[in-house]
């Protein structure tokens, strides 16, 4: 062991190894996936602006999650799933899970899945403010799960032996109204707000039938009125289970949502 050198050694927790089985049995999905460029500069035009006059933060994230909850609302196809073998259910309201990240007692950055509920209803100030207040909240690393999980089930599940666990896994995923209760509709995933000037795409893993990750802002130059402008330009990645939609909606509903964005949807009223 002495030839490793210096190194640290810490316990792989409750948690994550719930996480890593969970994710052994979710890449078996027929995914479509879509690599696009938004320009995003009206958008953080106004953002800007509206923090300006009012010292209040909007949550970029949260502007996106109103957009994405519009498009989904407008197509709803994009957010069904299987119900039982024969049957298929498509909701009206979309609800939105994301990571949001808390500091622990200890000091730490700790992300926990949260679920936004009927984005589509709700206003950029409205998604921003229950992101603040959930930012806020004290979260012990050992709580690193979807909001609400009982502490005492993720204690009990590593004593369980793995083909059981692996079985429980496996029910879960298959049982939709349990799913869509602690994971959302959609999922967004935003690693622009972990990691500052990067620029890049990010490629979604997630059990939901459409996922969005929203990766890095950079400058593109764009030629306007005879003149060249630099511009935001975010990197979006589009994640959507072809065994449940097929390509006509899912265009339908990128087209849209990259129009709901080029356009700074509900920022209307910050100008």
């Amino acid at each position: 062991m002495s030839s490793l050198g210096n190194y640290e050694l810490k316990e792989f927790s409750s948690v994550r190894r719930i996480l890593s089985e969970l994710y052994d049995e979710t890449p078996t999905k027929s995914h479509m996936i879509g690599l696009i460029e938004l320009n995003v500069n009206e958008a953080r035009i106004l953002i800007k602006n509206y923090e300006d006059k009012t010292g209040l933060k909007l949550s970029f994230t949260g502007w996106l999650i109103k957009c994405i909850g519009k498009a989904v609302s407008e197509n709803k196809k994009v957010h069904s799933y299987r119900w039982g073998r024969k049957k298929i259910i498509t909701l009206d309201d979309v609800h939105v899970s994301t990571m949001i990240e808390r500091t622990s007692s200890e000091g730490k950055k700790v992300p926990i899945t949260y679920v936004i509920r009927e984005a589509q209803n709700k206003s950029v100030l409205e998604i921003s403010e229950e992101i603040r207040l959930v930012q806020e909240r004290e979260i012990g690393e050992k709580d690193q799960f979807v909001e609400g999980t009982f502490k005492f089930l993720v204690k009990l599940y590593p004593l369980i032996p793995k083909f059981i666990r692996k079985m429980i896994i496996r029910r879960t995923l298959r049982n939709t109204k349990f799913f869509i209760e602690n994971a959302g509709t959609v999922s967004v995933t935003a690693l622009g707000m972990f990691g500052k000037n990067l620029s890049g795409w990010a490629i979604p893993f997630s059990s939901n039938t459409l996922s969005v990750a929203v990766g890095g802002i950079k400058k593109k130059p764009i030629f306007e009125n005879g003149k060249i402008f630099n511009h935001d330009f975010l990197n979006i990645s589009i994640q959507i289970d072809h065994k449940i939609v097929d390509g006509a909606p899912a265009t339908r509903f990128v087209s849209r949502f990259a129009e709901l964005v080029e356009s700074g949807y509900g920022l209307d009223k910050f100008k």
